[in-house]
């Protein structure tokens, strides 16, 4: 019988286990997960973050910048096809409530943004997407086994109309609208880290740091997710224990009556 293939290195953002059908439980161990405190090395990932941030900054090497939607990255294929639709129903129509909500060239630049950033993330194995709701952008990269969020939105006061009930950016704001792109690895607001345009130096000439510091950022958050499993898990047993020590000592004190009411009886006959 041939031996098992050996798993693959772990890469950054990435479990380090496979899953399966609970079904294979029976006859397949469960491994345990990668202790917190490390260590985290592979082939493929340094122990340090900082040298992961070198070596996927020196792997992704130069990026253009994304001039055009012509060739999307899959991640935003849907959204496009979306907007296309608008734009074909707008043709046929005197009038829609159902605009494209990124023809402006505001709108437009941002999506150029994402697809940049997207198309560095796969260069290295990574993912992303994104998609519209209430007329904005929602968009994550995905880093291994991590998803972490991602926002592309104007830097400072800008005009806005509103628009089926919500403030918007005016339509006529020019691409050259200073941008910023945060990284949010919990989806929360918090622990956010942002690049943004300045002066000359615009977003698009950052894709590569960007997409080197998101990936960082994947492996970091790995990292801090399994001492949050562990820690989550230790509470889960001291909950449990708590809940067997309670049940315990119901048992005692249903015991300690039991024979109280035997004497009783003993006492009456």
């Amino acid at each position: 019988m041939p031996a098992p293939p050996k798993a693959p290195p772990r890469r950054p953002g990435e479990l380090g286990r496979a899953s399966v059908d609970a079904r294979f439980k029976k006859v397949l161990p469960i491994a345990s997960p990668l202790p917190s405190n490390g260590p985290f090395a592979s082939a493929l990932v340094p122990e340090h973050l900082n040298e992961l941030h070198a070596q996927e900054l020196k792997a992704i090497g130069k990026v253009s910048a994304s001039q055009t939607l012509d060739r999307p990255h899959k991640g935003l294929v849907q959204l496009l096809k979306q907007e296309q639709r608008r734009r074909d129903k707008n043709a046929e129509r005197e009038w829609t409530w159902d605009e494209p909500k990124f023809d402006t060239p505001l709108g437009k630049r941002r999506l150029r943004i994402l697809n940049s950033l997207f198309l560095a993330l796969s260069k290295r194995g990574h993912d992303g997407d994104a998609y519209e709701h209430d007329g904005e952008i929602h968009a994550r990269a995905i880093i291994g086994d991590t998803h972490l969020g991602l926002d592309v939105q104007i830097v400072g006061s800008h005009r806005t109309v509103r628009q089926q009930g919500y403030l918007r950016p005016a339509p006529d704001l020019p691409a050259s609208t200073p941008l910023a792109l945060r990284l949010d690895p919990g989806f929360d607001r918090k622990d956010t880290v942002s690049w943004q345009d300045d002066g000359d130096s615009k977003l698009e000439s950052k894709i590569a740091e960007i997409a080197a510091a998101i990936i960082v950022g994947g492996e970091k958050k790995f990292r801090l997710g399994l001492r949050e499993a562990e820690e989550r898990a230790e509470r889960e047993r001291i909950e449990k224990e708590k809940r067997r020590q309670e049940r315990l000592a119901q048992l005692n004190r249903q015991r300690l009556q039991n024979l109280r009411t035997s004497g009783e009886l003993l006492r009456q006959a």
